[in-house]
């Protein structure tokens, strides 16, 4: 049987970096593939040779078994080929229709037949959308549909995909997941790029594995069990969870306190009377959906804003690590520069008011050597990086800084299954060191692993608290009573 869509003995080199060797992956039409590996395996690197983002050195890409040489993402999409990826492309201040006509090549746009392409393309993928509001005020999952009915008004009939669930809800996760089953069952050829093992068992037909730029298991995911998946992902190593450690004393101060805090952003949900303290040595999560308000808590714990009223007081030196990976990257510049950013005013770095950059390049490979950033090379530019890369870099650093207030805003988003085991141990130590750890998370899995205690935020308020214990207790009854082995405690 041809693939719809397929690679073929593909290889491509970023100066010493072998990204993809010798890759065969075929799509098949009607089928929901996840491609699965560590952070810098290769899986972006091969999604965007698919989208015409990228060229092969060797090797080719195949459309219904004839190669094709595909030069930009308008050409891809001309064949078919869509891409939705990890951080969205749509115009923000636009609405879904007025992105929808940006793309078409006619010089005369008709917004009717704009709204109609939209409105059967969201029939297609059995999706409620709306069209004609501004990107920004959908939530994160609205945007996500939006983006796979914009693809089908397009003609789109092989979907690429790149980490689309990692800032999703665990319930828009199931919606999402229902919808791409749904346009496999019409024929639609859908590839998942995903680390997550509950995620592959829930919507994939098959799966390939790559490491370090190989292929090293492909098959359907009935066919095999998480084990042997892990260990062709990262071979044959145990992860055990970080240790747990002592309980604080109830009755230290806090380092992080929010009394009666209230703050709001033009095009965030905002918070409203949160009163909460993070001692010394302690992990407190707040859990709650996309759209609860974390992403204005976070800021306003850091010290980004102010709040509008109430009290906030941290200990310097206070550690942040937000939702956007680009706020907190030098994009322009070489990686070095984004390595060393909180520390660029010591004297190692600046002397007599010139940069020492010599010193800046050895501090960047210590850190990329200890936070495992691939590729390892301090004068490659930021974007470079892979989003799990990214990650691992900005953790690293902040936490490096030895902080005694540490905001984490979903940490762990986009990486990968060792990544995300690393970070979560050097959340511990930060913790063990004695910084008050705040941790803002949809993930309860993590916050159930980590946290010393967990409050509930929804619709910008703190709705519940919960110890360690309550809250595994929480999460296991919820699991217990779920159909489909998923929980969402908010």
């Amino acid at each position: 049987m041809t693939a719809a869509l397929a690679l073929h003995c593909v290889s491509r080199q970023f100066g010493t970096v072998q990204a993809l060797h010798q890759v065969d992956l075929r799509i098949e039409a009607g089928q929901v593939h996840a491609v699965l590996g560590e952070n810098g395996a290769g899986k972006s690197t091969a999604i965007r040779i698919l989208a015409g983002l990228d060229q092969p050195d060797s090797g080719s890409v195949e459309l219904n078994g004839t190669p094709l040489r595909l030069r930009s993402r308008e050409a891809a999409i001309r064949h078919g080929i869509g891409l939705i990826p990890q951080t969205g492309s749509l115009l923000a201040e636009l609405s879904l229709e007025e992105n929808l006509a940006l793309t078409q090549p006619r010089v005369v746009i008709r917004r009717r037949r704009i709204r109609a392409a939209l409105q059967d393309a969201a029939v297609a993928a059995g999706v409620e959308i709306d069209s004609t509001t501004p990107v920004r005020q959908l939530g994160r999952a609205q945007q996500q549909l939006g983006e796979v009915a914009l693809a089908l008004a397009q003609g789109v009939r092989i979907l690429l995909l790149d980490e689309p669930t990692s800032v999703l809800d665990p319930s828009e996760t199931r919606g999402l997941h229902s919808r791409l089953r749904e346009l496999a069952a019409t024929g639609v050829a859908v590839v998942l790029i995903t680390h997550r093992m509950a995620e592959l068992r829930a919507v994939a037909d098959v799966a390939t594995v790559l490491s370090h730029g190989h292929v090293t298991w492909h098959g359907r995911v009935p066919d095999t069990d998480d084990t042997a998946l892990a260990a062709a992902m990262i071979g044959e190593h145990h992860l055990s969870p970080p240790q747990r450690r002592a309980a604080v004393e109830p009755g230290a101060p806090g380092a992080l306190i929010l009394d009666g805090v209230s703050a709001a952003t033009e095009d965030l949900v905002p918070v409203s009377d949160i009163s909460l303290q993070v001692r010394p040595a302690e992990i407190v999560a707040v859990v709650g959906t996309v759209g609860s308000g974390q992403r204005v808590l976070a800021e306003v714990a850091a010290g980004v804003i102010r709040p509008s009223a109430g009290r906030r007081h941290a200990d310097d030196p206070v550690a942040y690590v937000p939702e956007d990976r680009a706020a907190s990257l030098l994009s322009v510049l070489p990686i070095k520069w984004s390595a060393v950013l909180p520390q660029l005013h010591q004297r190692q770095f600046s002397r007599y008011g010139t940069l020492r950059r010599r010193e800046v390049a050895a501090a960047a490979r210590d850190l990329f050597a200890r936070a495992n950033v691939r590729p390892p090379d301090p004068e490659l530019p930021a974007t470079a990086l892979s989003g799990g890369n990214a990650q691992k870099l900005i953790v690293g650093r902040e936490l490096a800084s030895q902080p005694r207030v540490a905001v984490l805003h979903a940490p762990t988003q986009g990486l990968d299954l060792r990544a995300s085991h690393a970070v979560r141990v050097r959340i511990r130590d930060a913790a063990s060191a004695g910084a008050a750890v705040l941790l803002l998370s949809t993930d309860h899995e993590e916050a159930q692993e980590l946290a010393d205690r967990v409050l509930l935020l929804r619709g910008g308020r703190i709705v519940a608290e919960y110890t360690a214990t309550q809250y595994a207790q929480l999460v296991h009854q919820l699991v217990d009573t779920m159909p489909d082995g998923t929980s969402a405690p908010c």
